[in-house]
């Protein structure tokens, strides 16, 4: 397979992979095996959400919460 990339994204990844003490295949893996590893395609958990600590709450009364002026 090819794949056709501008010069100068072709020396910025032979200049990272130098760098880097490896070969521009390996850093192009690795790069793709990072891009799947951080979003977790096979996880059937969901993300879990935000808790906001608000401290200590009483009893709300509708007029609280809505401004329908009931």
């Amino acid at each position: 397979m090819s794949i056709t990339i501008s010069q100068q994204l072709e020396a910025r990844l032979i200049e990272e992979a130098r760098r880097q003490g490896i070969s521009v295949d390996a850093l192009l893996e690795r790069l793709i095996s990072e891009r799947v590893a951080g979003s977790n395609p096979g996880s059937t958990t969901p993300p879990e959400l935000p808790i906001l600590h608000l401290g200590p709450m009483g009893s709300l009364h509708r007029r609280e919460i809505y401004d329908d002026d009931r």
